[in-house]
């Protein structure tokens, strides 16, 4: 019987300890940048630099419900001149200043004119297979032609719906950087 009162105890112990500890917000955490940077490269096609990619003009009414996508349209980005160490190249894309992405979708912006700017729509990147892409991330990683040291990098842009969305314009810009793995 002693034995059990002081099990009994000890549990007690255990159950307020622990309760005490669960209480306790975690409010502090570290936050660690790994990274690396390399002198071997590729360099962009000359015109791929600055493409322009036109998706096809749709009815709103393939639009009408958050999280609708449509209107995807590929568009490719060649390398050359990748030195031979290299055997894959892929694009990094990264929203142009503080207002080029959503954070919540993790889409573009549509920063048409607001004088007929579509409403409720953005512009979603995804991989050559359809994954939808995070602005800020490195899409799908592309191998290169061990012999002519080039090569071709397809992505897709296509709308994606907020809302309801409205007529208008959609325009939208991104920074790519050529990464590699």
């Amino acid at each position: 019987m002693f034995k059990s009162k002081i099990s009994a105890c000890l549990l007690a112990m255990g159950f307020i300890a622990f309760g005490a500890n669960a209480v306790d917000p975690v409010t502090q955490g570290t936050v660690t940048f790994n990274g690396k940077l390399i002198v071997e490269t590729c360099s962009i096609v000359s015109g791929d630099e600055n493409l322009t990619v036109t998706l096809p003009t749709l009815s709103t009414a393939s639009l009408k419900t958050p999280g609708d996508e449509a209107g995807s349209t590929s568009f490719d980005i060649h390398a050359e001149n990748c030195d031979p160490s290299l055997t894959k190249v892929g694009a990094h894309f990264e929203a142009i200043g503080s207002t080029g992405a959503d954070m919540a979708t993790g889409n573009l912006i549509n920063a048409a004119p607001a004088a007929n700017k579509a409403a409720e729509v953005e512009v979603r990147l995804y991989d050559a297979d359809g994954t939808p892409m995070t602005i800020g991330t490195t899409g799908q990683m592309f191998d290169i032609d061990s012999t002519t040291h080039k090569a071709t990098m397809r992505y897709i842009g296509g709308y994606y719906a907020t809302g309801v969305t409205t007529a208008g314009d959609v325009t939208a810009k991104v920074n790519y950087t050529l990464a590699y793995p």
